[in-house]
């Protein structure tokens, strides 16, 4: 096929992108009443809300509030007991909807925002059940008949733009809480679509980002795109370069799987990493040193997986149970124990103990970033850093061949407990 003929064949397909909102609640709501009765599930701790049904999230109870919130906010709310065998049931049905109009359908099983996405082709389907977006609706209609859950789909010529698509239907985004609907993008409606989403609305952007691109002038996808690319790789790495393609209506894992994509890409992904802290303590010396032995464990996964990370996130969690949190986002990713460490330290020097002791360290790294090399160092280290990194790979060799145990630091030898790590959600999917 020539280089016309695919160019041709690219612009002629038709994505759609589907998200169902609060699947788990949405099903249970079923048996408590219907679709008109608000429902929320909630985490193990039963303190927040990891799952709400649409009339639970018109309200404004969504995922990540505390239940006190959701009950303020909602008073008739129901909270229901998990049953994951029966949600599973329920999303083969909604695949099997979905496996009626397309052969190709690809499960995201996304947990952002409490939804579930998948991913049609729907390229030649018209000619079987007519305009893809009167399938979208159709599709719509009875997951909302047969199955009782409300999704939102959007359509266009690539999977970024329908995924963007999709969430501008989404329902916080429509006004007084009206039901996610269907949006369709044409090939010619691209630029003028992604130009005027605000840059946070971009696949990559958190909240750091988004405030640092505002200070740059960039509020709106047409001012990033607007810039040379070559610019915008110097100013911001490879993660700028992505997003920028994204803003231009791009779609950075097509090109991957297509070998034209930068070396590195983003995947949704996090882990984390804890220590315990026996007996709990307010010594900050000893915080820290379990810091460093957690970020230290933290560089040596990222190497392990050939990752590297650009959000870090410092835990504190008291002998109370209770927490305080922050996290920074790096301006590369790495792979480095010793930035990890310096990074999560100033979060550290932030936080104040009010006096309570601390029983646990964890640190969270997000926003992993892939490449054929592995992790990176994100930022330039001075030659004893250089150092540490390599003797960090050493003591990594020597914990594969004797053990986790086999190679302590002195300052955490009192501590009872060693590091756990938790896995990551590709893991935990596997």
């Amino acid at each position: 096929m020539s280089e016309m003929s695919k160019q041709e064949a690219k612009k002629s397909r038709i994505l759609a992108h589907l998200e169902v909102y609060g699947l788990a609640a949405s099903v249970e709501a079923r048996e408590h009443g219907g679709s008109r009765q608000p429902v929320v599930l909630l985490d193990e701790a039963g303190q927040r809300v990891v799952s709400a049904s649409p009339a639970a999230q018109q309200c404004g109870v969504v995922p990540g509030v505390s239940l006190w919130e959701a009950q303020r906010r909602c008073p008739e709310v129901v909270v229901a007991e998990a049953d994951s065998a029966k949600y599973a049931y329920f999303w083969q049905q909604i695949l099997d909807v979905c496996g009626d109009y397309t052969p190709e359908v690809r499960e995201l099983r996304e947990t952002a925002a409490g939804t579930s996405a998948i991913q049609l082709d729907l390229t030649g389907t018209e000619k079987l059940f007519g305009p893809a977006k009167s399938i979208a609706q159709e599709i719509r209609n009875r997951l909302r008949v047969e199955v009782g859950v409300a999704a939102s789909v959007g359509i266009g010529p690539n999977r970024m733009v329908a995924r963007l698509a999709c969430e501008s239907a989404r329902p916080a985004t429509r006004p007084a809480g009206k039901p996610g609907e269907v949006v369709e993008v044409k090939p010619e409606e691209i630029a003028e679509f992604v130009g005027r989403l605000p840059i946070s609305a971009l696949p990559g952007v958190d909240e750091d980002w988004a405030e640092r691109l505002r200070e740059m002038g960039i509020r709106r996808a047409k001012d990033l795109a607007a810039l040379p690319a070559d610019a915008v790789r110097r100013a911001l790495g490879e993660w700028g370069r992505r997003v920028w393609e994204i803003a231009r209506g791009g779609d950075p894992q097509e090109n991957a799987e297509t070998g034209n994509a930068p070396a590195r890409y983003w995947e949704k992904d996090v882990f984390s990493v804890q220590f315990d802290l026996r007996p709990p303590t307010e010594e900050r010396e000893r915080i820290r040193a379990a810091l460093r032995a957690v970020t230290e464990e933290v560089g040596r996964k990222l190497r392990q997986r050939g990752q590297a990370a650009r959000q870090v996130k410092l835990t504190l969690v008291f002998r109370d149970m209770r927490k305080v949190a922050a996290r920074r986002t790096l301006r590369q990713p790495t792979g480095s124990a010793e930035v990890l460490f310096q990074a999560a330290g100033a979060l550290l020097e932030r936080m104040k103990l009010n006096g309570r002791l601390v029983r646990r360290v964890r640190v969270t790294v997000a926003h992993l970033a892939v490449g054929p090399n592995g992790g990176q160092m994100g930022l330039p280290l001075l030659e004893e850093e250089q150092r540490r990194e390599r003797l960090a790979e050493m003591v990594d060799r020597v914990k594969d061949r004797f053990g986790e145990a086999s190679v302590r630091r002195a300052s955490l030898h009192n501590a009872s407990r060693a590091l756990v790590s938790s896995p990551s959600r590709g893991e935990r999917n596997r």
